[in-house]
């Protein structure tokens, strides 16, 4: 069989073009020179308490300004009574204190203030990417992972968005870069060296890795920290009901519990439960079973559509709502409310308790112990040492 010449070209033309557009969804590795870049903003943070002269263990941060401002995870910090920070520098082991100057227990994050030496030049840092990082681009993780320090580790990002652990205001990024206890608050960073997400917790089994780690993305990271560096807190508006996403399963299971409510709707949305006379839903004007299917003119069918549009609302605002209440469609403006962040803190000071101070209790080892469902677990708790203890 004989090919002319000129189909030959258009053959060549063709390949030539398709490799082309397969070499443009080919990622690019994360350069070495800019992951040394990043080691070098990411921090090693030791904490220690009153109750527990020996430290609470050791997370890790990552630098984000030349005046010394680290961004770490919140549960990495709280109610530490003094902080310990460490730069890499295989020739010196000094640290410098930390105080906080921000929390975000929401989003599990928190910004300290380093003492820095004015007569050292400034330490370099990195910037926080906003963008939605983009699926199967190549990431790394560097942290201290079970003690050991300033490890870096390669993976990709495996989903752009997951629930958040503590709220579903919280956007979070599903990546393969190996993390364990130790790496939260240290940062997931991109092929540009910006910072995509703070590591913050692991799908694992007995704790240990399994090949699912998540963080807190770059967009969310970015407005906390905006609103921190202003404010040293950060406040999310809320519509303060408890509300579920209506579905034919769950609206059966509303006419099981409450025979006597007649008019649930046949439809997609979200449905308020148990909406009591001292709530703050109740003094704006919604009751029980009313069914939101509308904010601001955007369609809602789940927490996730609800979330995304009061991003970037703060407490006090006003939003217009369309509801099903009776069989018919009304509309109201309702005032949106603010998360209690003394929730939060009870919710860590549980966690914190339930990590450091219960003795674990006594176990058969001639008992067969059956094989626990995998559990999230922040990658901290480690009994710290001095970095660079490993030096020759």
């Amino acid at each position: 069989m004989k090919i002319k010449t000129g189909s030959l070209s258009v053959i060549l033309g063709l390949v030539l073009v398709c490799g082309l557009i397969l070499a443009e969804t080919v990622w690019a590795v994360v350069p070495t020179a800019t992951v040394e870049k990043a080691r070098n903003a990411t921090v090693l943070v030791a904490t220690q308490n009153e109750n527990n002269k020996m430290g609470n263990g050791f997370g890790s941060g990552v630098l984000i300004s030349e005046t010394g401002i680290v961004l770490t995870n919140y549960h990495v910090i709280h109610r530490a009574d003094v902080i310990r920070v460490w730069f890499y520098d295989p020739t010196d082991s000094n640290y410098s204190y930390a105080k906080v100057i921000g929390i975000d227990p929401v989003a599990d994050l928190a910004l300290l203030q380093l003492e820095l030496d004015p007569d050292i030049p400034p330490p370099v840092y990195l910037e926080i990417e906003q963008e939605t990082p983009v699926i199967a681009e190549p990431v790394v993780a560097i942290g201290h992972p079970v003690g050991l320090q300033w490890t870096v580790t390669t993976g990709s990002i495996n989903h752009q968005e997951r629930p958040g652990k503590i709220t579903p205001y919280v956007s979070v990024i599903q990546h393969s870069a190996e993390i364990n206890k130790g790496n939260s608050g240290g940062p997931l960073i991109n092929a540009n060296g910006d910072i995509v997400g703070i590591n913050t917790y692991m799908l694992a089994p007995e704790g240990q890795w399994a090949g699912v780690a998540y963080a807190i993305r770059g967009d969310t990271v970015y407005d906390s920290v905006q609103q921190m560096l202003e404010t040293g807190e950060v406040k999310y508006a809320a519509f303060k009901i408890r509300l579920l996403n209506l579905s034919e399963f769950l609206a059966k299971g509303i006419a099981k519990e409450y025979p006597d409510e007649k008019d649930i709707p046949n439809t997609f949305g979200l449905i308020a439960i148990e909406v009591n006379e001292e709530d703050w839903a109740y003094e704006r004007g919604v009751r029980s079973f009313d069914t939101f299917v509308a904010v601001e003119g955007f369609p809602i069918n789940t927490l996730y559509d609800l979330k995304k549009i009061i991003k970037g609302y703060r407490p006090g605002d006003m939003v217009t709502v369309i509801y099903i209440r009776d069989s018919h469609f009304r509309i109201m403006d309702y005032e949106l409310g603010a998360i209690e962040l003394d929730n939060y803190l009870d919710f860590y000071d549980k966690k914190m308790v339930d990590r450091f101070d219960k003795p674990a209790p006594p176990e058969d080892e001639n008992k067969e112990r059956p094989t626990p469902p995998p559990k999230t677990v922040e990658p901290k708790e480690e009994t710290p040492t001095p970095p660079h203890a490993e030096k020759d």
